[in-house]
């Protein structure tokens, strides 16, 4: 009998190797911008096209290599980093991925140009596949240019998994946004399809995050700082104002200036906003952590974000005192002592000699204690609220009987409002409680997502340019729908890489409402771009009906609520809402009999 067991030709070791190390085009950006930074580089540029599948170049003016490292780096295993296992333990730079330009090399075509300061001449080396086509010196600027194209050529199943252009550039410019956020001291530009969109020049942590991130949150993020033996913590956590619906959004961990994920060290953040923002919100940080990298392991995960901490109850305890202590230096309002100041007590003493003056209690006789509850409703003479329901209900005027039928229920035909969020009325069958948030938003998600299919252009109203800038994600999903956004009634013109001039706007959105919509609205689409796999006009339908639709707490006029309950029963879903939660209850008379 034969033996089975082979050794795999290098190209095939390294191509598997590749699956580990290059899974889309944005694995290869983030190895070749951490070995820009660990070659001391002071400008690094990105120059992307087709999203990473033509090209990626990073051009660095770094150390350079000689014409032997040159080669060697491009061998399995190779490394300038580690000389003995005891190195895996104190290691200060980015990686050691020897087999990164290995893997790299293995699925692309790679040109290589490098040289030292004391050379005269460089280095060319080009491969395609893990095979040398040649080597040689050429002239060229101190530092490393290393040229990406055509990943996966050799392996068309590979490429055919890649998805969208947007969704491409998005991980591209996600983890370009970990390397130089950290990195801020170094000058950074990035090329898209030879369109400028970034030119970070060297500044401060806190620059780097508003130039990069987001200018807006110049004034919404604070210093957080703690230092102990064990652990010195620096950078920035947004006011809880500031919060976000969107899990996850802008949140970055990174110990000794690598980006990490941990969990554990999220769940202390987010408690200590515990009380300071809704359930259904989430901070904002940019946190720094300086540590004997001794004390952690790396390299418990391929992509080395996911680390073990040899104490991490300790560093637990320290973060989120960290972050009260950052809420007590700037004064924001938290459920906690200050961590600076020991807590005096004061008491009023009473006086036996003075005499005791009794209270007044100031009356005023002409108080109308439902005064505010009218203005609330506002003025029953003004008619303005029903342009939040006409469009809607013009639609579903011609559905009624079919869908009424279909659904089989019979509404009475008058409602109380109970808690200012739920519609409680008659039915044939008993009582319905209708939430009132969850059903507006059915029915304007089901009228949205109609208009966007006829593809009609909304009626759209003059109005001063506004611009809004985004951040770059943000820009791409804006840009990428702005046929989705014409249909509602938006005009807008992109201006740079990611601000926008606002023209105009749907008429029953307000100007000032304009900003907090498209941050709600885009936010809710990345979080659910996978789910729905793009379909633009469920995501903005669906993202648009939860930031516009009668939300929990407004009070409602009895036709309102009407309008609510007999539009819910003309939809085409009518028991769940867009998370699947139910919508109403009914309470047949069986069961109310059986209280009495």
């Amino acid at each position: 009998m034969s033996d089975f067991i082979k050794l795999l030709p290098d190209n095939v070791a390294n191509q598997i190797a590749a699956g580990e190390v290059v899974q889309r085009p944005a694995s290869v950006v983030k190895e070749l911008l951490e070995n820009s930074v660990d070659a001391g580089a002071s400008k690094i540029t990105l120059v992307i096209k087709d999203a990473g599948r033509l090209l990626i170049q990073v051009v660095d003016d770094g150390c350079g290599m000689s014409d032997t490292d040159a080669r060697m780096s491009f061998e399995r295993h190779a490394t300038s980093k580690i000389t003995s296992a005891d190195d895996l333990f104190n290691l200060h730079t980015m990686g050691f991925r020897g087999e990164a330009l290995a893997s790299i090399a293995a699925v692309s075509q790679v040109e290589l140009k490098t040289r030292r300061q004391e050379d005269e001449l460089g280095t060319q080396l080009i491969i395609e596949g893990s095979k040398v086509v040649s080597q040689e010196s050429c002239r060229c600027d101190v530092g490393t240019s290393i040229s990406v194209k055509n990943i996966f050529f050799n392996i068309p199943v590979r490429r055919n998994f890649l998805k969208s252009n947007t969704q491409e550039l998005k991980h591209i410019f996600e983890e370009f946004t970990k390397v130089a956020l950290i990195n801020h001291d170094i000058n950074f530009v990035v090329f898209n399809n030879d369109a400028i969109a970034f030119n970070l020049q060297s500044e401060n942590y806190k620059q780097r995050i508003v130039n990069l991130i987001n200018k807006s949150y110049k004034d919404k993020i604070i210093p957080i700082e703690a230092e102990t033996e064990a652990i010195k913590i620096s950078g920035y956590i947004c006011k809880p104002e500031f919060a976000k619906k969107t899990k996850g959004a802008d949140q970055y961990f990174f110990v000794n200036n690598r980006y990490i994920r941990h969990q554990y060290l999220k769940h202390a953040i987010e408690s200590s906003y515990q009380e300071l923002i809704p359930a259904d919100m989430y901070p904002m940080y940019f946190i720094k952590m300086d540590i004997d990298p001794r004390t952690i392991d790396v390299n418990i995960h391929p992509t080395k974000t996911e680390i073990n901490f040899q104490d991490a109850h300790t560093l637990y305890a320290i973060m989120k005192s960290a972050v009260r202590k950052s809420f007590g230096s700037f004064s924001l309002k938290v459920p906690s002592i200050d961590f600076d100041v020991d807590p005096v007590f004061s008491f009023p003493v009473f006086d036996e000699t003075k005499p005791i003056i009794q209270p007044k209690v100031n009356i005023d006789p002409n108080y109308d204690p439902f005064a505010g509850m009218s203005r609330m409703r506002q003025n029953p003479t003004d008619d303005s609220w029903r342009n939040l329901y006409s469009d809607v209900n013009d639609r579903f005027n011609n559905e009624l009987g079919a869908k009424v039928e279909k659904n089989k229920v019979v509404l009475g035909n008058t409602f109380l409002q109970s808690k200012d969020k739920y519609i409680v009325g008659t039915t044939d069958k008993g009582l319905i409680i209708i939430d009132q948030e969850k059903a507006h938003e059915r029915i304007m998600y089901e009228s949205i997502l109609e208009k966007l299919d006829l593809e009609q252009p909304a009626p759209q109203i003059d109005m001063f340019p506004e611009t809004l800038t985004f951040s770059v994600d943000e820009a791409i999903i804006l840009d990428e729908c702005k046929d989705v956004f014409s249909n509602l009634g938006f005009v807008f013109q992109k201006l740079g890489q990611t601000s926008f001039v606002i023209n105009a706007h749907p008429s029953d959105i307000s100007t000032d409402e304009i900003k907090s919509y498209f941050e709600t609205v885009l936010s809710n689409i990345k979080q659910e771009y996978d789910r729905l796999k793009g379909n633009r006009n469920k995501l903005i339908a669906k993202a648009t009906a939860r930031k516009t639709c009668i939300k929990a707490g407004q009070m409602l006029h009895n036709e309102e609520m009407s309008i609510i309950a007999n539009n819910l029963f003309k939809c085409s879903i009518t028991d769940n809402d867009l998370s699947g939660n139910p919508i109403y209850a009914i309470i047949d008379m069986d069961a109310i009999s059986n209280i009495f």
